[in-house]
């Protein structure tokens, strides 16, 4: 138990030291570089401080000299830089310190027998993580060179010439073999945090909105159900159809934000996977049709289909229903009152295209641009100020891309949208 105890606290102090100076407020991505910045050199100074001691004891006292040198003129300067924030001068200065000491250990016979050039192979690693893109490559080639120039200076120095061996080219082909399998897996790591941030990022500022949206609707219903109560005590029931009204638009609010949420959450998890299955797209499209028409008819907007001949296509039916739903609501929640809604179902060469086209306020170039984008999720307020998280239509971006398919706006403000799902037939 107590070693348990003592192992916790060396880990929380080699955590702490990693930190050594850093703001944790920095972007995550900075930070680790950083971080790995300080690893570098604390581990470094720790195994100069050992190999300081190990020269003194079979006395060596050139070596000693050397890894004192290295402490004093590298480790402790770049202590300093990171204490003053110089965070990429820091990073800059390790890689090139590292480089350099290594090469002046060899180069002046100062460790002959245990051939330090190698550490610029384990070494090679850290310039793919600490830069990037030019950086990187440029930081990263001089490990290489100035390990194959050591390797020939001796050689050379041994035979009168530059040889060439079998185990050059192996050691060139570890080189690469770190350069590529590093960088594949820092860009991976990159690509999963980006995603992960994105996320987390649309999560927080959907739940913002929800948080905002849905208590206006509470509100109304809890007032409006006191109401009723204080009107039946009272026997005023020719004022009851007016709160009724109020309840139920706050109960469809709350209903329409809930079922946004309940479908966003379907999407982002790793278990929803597609289930296809051969479907007529036009009897699909006529089941949304009819659980939208209520909605509509609130707006006295009437919904005009066009389908044509029957389209049989592999898709996962409860996705595709979501898809098109979202759309179809967004189009009914953006058109005037008394206005109408064309639905179209329609073979185009090796898809199917369903056209969702209204008359209602339409959208700006700007805004058909963003529309798609997780990042610019914003609540809007449709022509009778109804509320949304306007992420319905990510939703559906998602959900089609998911089946292979295509999703996309035409709009002129003032006149009307039309958004089209494509799927491809085979």
């Amino acid at each position: 138990m107590a070693n348990f105890f003592k192992q916790k606290r060396i880990t929380r102090f080699l955590n702490k030291l990693s930190y050594f100076s850093l703001d944790k407020n920095l972007p995550h991505l900075e930070l680790r570089k950083y971080r790995l910045t300080n690893v570098v050199v604390f581990s470094i100074t720790f195994f100069l401080i050992l190999f300081a001691i190990f020269n003194f004891i079979i006395g060596n006292k050139t070596l000693v000299i050397f890894d004192i040198a290295v402490i004093l003129f590298i480790s402790i300067p770049s202590i300093i830089l990171q204490y003053k924030k110089c965070y990429n001068f820091n990073k800059l200065f390790v890689v090139l310190a590292f480089i350099i000491g290594v090469a002046v250990v060899a180069f002046f016979k100062y460790d002959v027998y245990r051939q330090s050039e190698y550490l610029l192979l384990g070494g090679s690693i850290i310039p793919i993580f600490l830069f990037d893109k030019w950086r990187k490559n440029l930081m990263f080639v001089l490990f290489p060179i100035t390990f194959f120039a050591i390797t020939f200076y001796f050689s050379f120095l041994e035979y009168n010439k530059i040889v060439l061996e079998t185990s050059h080219l192996i050691l060139a082909l570890c080189f690469l073999m770190i350069f590529v399998l590093s960088s594949y897996f820092k860009q991976h790591m990159i690509h999963y945090y980006n995603s992960l941030a994105e996320s987390n990022a649309t999560k927080d500022k959907l739940f913002r909105i929800i948080s905002h949206d849905i208590r206006n609707p509470f509100n109304s219903l809890l007032s409006s159900s006191e109401l009723q109560l204080k009107f039946l005590r009272n026997r005023e029931y020719e004022k009851l159809e007016k709160t009724s009204q109020i309840i139920n638009t706050s109960a469809n609010q709350i209903y329409e934000l809930t079922q946004t949420l309940l479908d966003w959450s379907i999407t982002q998890t790793s278990s929803f996977h597609v289930r296809t299955e051969m479907l007529n797209i036009n009897d699909l499209v006529e089941q949304v049709v009819r659980f939208c028409s209520i909605q509509a008819r609130e707006k006295d907007i009437e919904i005009i289909t066009n389908y044509g001949n029957p389209v049989y296509v592999e898709l996962d039916n409860v996705m595709t229903q979501i898809a098109v739903r979202n759309i179809l609501i967004n189009a009914i929640k953006f058109s005037y009152r008394n206005s109408v809604i064309k639905v179209y179902v329609r073979q185009f060469n090796d898809f199917v295209n369903i056209d969702i086209v209204d008359k209602g306020i339409g959208m700006s170039e700007q805004r058909q641009k963003e529309i798609f984008n997780k990042p610019v999720i914003s609540s809007e307020y449709g022509t009778e100020r109804e509320r949304g998280t306007g992420l319905g239509i990510v939703i559906s971006k998602e959900l089609v891309e998911k089946q292979k398919g295509k999703i996309s706006v035409e709009s002129t403000e003032g006149k009307g949208s039309s958004f089209t799902l494509s799927f491809p037939l085979s």
